[in-house]
């Protein structure tokens, strides 16, 4: 039969992995709370596919931490607590310090720019009290100079352990009042182009010592 000479070889799509990001993506961001119980059944529906590879995911998803299956067999989201926080917000501190290091003597002025951007998007969001900008404009801050450290496998592991952040700081997300947090973002755009070491990893320490005051707060 005649077909057109430049035709696109079609990319094939695996159901479970569109499953398994799509129920991922509403966990992270909180369209599928802590606890919420998860049947194959509805998802399946509306996601407009068959409950196996729904099923799948939700294996898959489990073995990540985000879904927990009891002994009679009901799935559910998992519970997020400050624990987890305590454990994960030290980690990613350590980690970005490292990519602030790899990243200082790549910093130029279009990076800066862009994480002066973010930050003013943070304060816009802060003051209006939009959660879901605000985290997005954080992350997307925290993003420039990670990638500027050009080292893939340091890039991965964050984003794997930001989408946990991501995932805590939705559920305690409070009243605290985070404008600090645009400050230390001030001072680090500063030690990054005066390319201070010592100081990029020392503020952002304190930047995420602060993300975990303010979920004690939240939670008191």
């Amino acid at each position: 039969m005649p077909l057109p000479p430049t035709t696109t070889p079609l990319a094939r799509v695996c159901l479970r992995d569109v499953a398994y990001a799509q129920m991922r993506d509403w966990i992270i961001d909180g369209t599928l709370q802590p606890g919420e119980p998860l049947r194959d059944e509805a998802l399946a529906e509306a996601l407009g596919m068959s409950r196996t590879p729904i099923r799948e995911a939700l294996q898959r998803l489990e073995d990540d931490g985000l879904v927990v299956t009891t002994a009679a067999r009901r799935t559910f989201v998992s519970p997020v607590t400050l624990t987890q926080a305590r454990e994960v917000f030290p980690i990613v501190a350590a980690l970005e310090g490292l990519a602030g290091r790899l990243a200082a003597a790549q910093m130029d002025d279009a990076a800066l720019d862009e994480m002066r951007a973010q930050n003013a998007r943070l304060a816009q969001a802060l003051a209006s009290a939009d959660a879901s900008v605000a985290s997005a404009a954080d992350t997307a801050f925290h993003a420039i100079f990670i990638a500027r450290a050009q080292n893939a496998e340091l890039a991965a592991l964050l984003a794997e352990l930001k989408s946990k952040v991501c995932r805590i700081e939705r559920a305690f997300w409070g009243a605290a009042d985070r404008k600090a947090s645009v400050h230390d973002h001030e001072q680090l755009i500063a030690a990054f182009a005066a390319h201070d070491m010592e100081s990029i990893r020392s503020l952002l320490a304190l930047n995420w010592e602060r993300g975990l005051e303010w979920l004690d707060a939240a939670r008191g």
